[in-house]
């Protein structure tokens, strides 16, 4: 009597914990897709995409929290095209003794980075000139701007600037990588091999290209890079805060027998007592 008891107590939890088992396995294929991002449930307006591009061009307008390398030189910026060294060489030995070990830190100093950040203003502040407003300016027009103020300070000045904290964001399968923008032409293949390459479960076949991510409306386009036909058609060209998602490979069956197996562990261990209690109880 006991033993039946026994019997029908333990198998319930035994055929709930199967049935789960079962569930986990069934349901895996939903389950396993949910880190998949950027879905969209509309057809991409690719062309708005190519507009955009082919509009922004070379044109970068600047923008708060932008970081601007500054570099300043007189003489219309004589020093820079200087093959030979002469004007160095010239500046040292006329400047003699302790003068010369100054003027050498001078031209070391002039050579060094200085970089400034575009505050929420839209204002940078940059010495001796002060606050200048430069949000919505390419950067020929801001060294433009800048050359003319520091005019009243030097004569034929000649300005060079950079903006040297463009990036864009790589997600995916690559695992998330903020890649510099080192030039304006950089394309997407080069900030793929930055990141890391193609990893082996990313799919070539959908990679997703994101501008104005940070807008009610972001323009997507999705990129065929597993044919050669596919790399043609797309216009790979990449602009500063552009996000790239390289869909991951789903492997759901290894994924839900990894999990499945989990469950399983559990019910073997509920058996495995059972086993032993029933031995006992006999």
């Amino acid at each position: 009597m006991i033993k039946k008891m026994f019997q029908k107590i333990m198998w319930k939890p035994i055929a709930k914990l199967s049935l789960f088992a079962v569930l986990v396995w069934l349901s895996s294929c939903s389950v396993y897709r949910q880190n998949v991002m950027f879905r969209t449930e509309s057809e991409l307006n690719t062309e708005l995409l190519r507009s955009s591009m082919a509009e922004a061009g070379r044109n970068y307008k600047l923008q708060p929290n932008d970081i601007l390398q500054i570099r300043i030189y007189t003489n219309k910026g004589e020093i820079l095209v200087d093959p030979n060294n002469f004007l160095r060489q010239e500046l040292l030995q006329t400047a003699g003794g302790s003068s010369a070990n100054r003027g050498n830190q001078q031209i070391g100093q002039q050579q060094e980075r200085q970089d400034y950040t575009i505050l929420p203003s839209g204002e940078v502040k940059v010495p001796m000139i002060g606050f200048v407003y430069v949000q919505g300016y390419t950067v020929a027009q801001a060294d433009s701007m800048f050359q003319s103020k520091f005019e009243t300070y030097y004569r034929d000045t000649y300005v060079y600037s950079q903006v040297v904290s463009r990036r864009v964001v790589v997600l995916g399968a690559t695992g998330g990588t903020v890649v510099p923008l080192a030039h304006e032409n950089m394309n997407l293949v080069e900030v793929l091999a930055l990141a890391g390459g193609m990893p082996d479960n990313g799919k070539a076949q959908n990679i997703r290209l994101i501008r104005d991510i940070s807008t009610a409306k972001p323009i997507v386009q999705v990129i065929d890079l597993s044919t050669v036909a596919g790399l043609q058609k797309a216009n790979l060209r990449v602009q500063p805060n552009d996000v790239v998602y390289v869909e991951p490979v789903r492997r759901v069956f290894n994924e839900s027998l990894r999990d499945v197996l989990t469950v399983l562990g559990a019910v073997t261990n509920v058996l495995t007592s059972y086993v032993v209690i029933r031995n006992i109880v006999n």
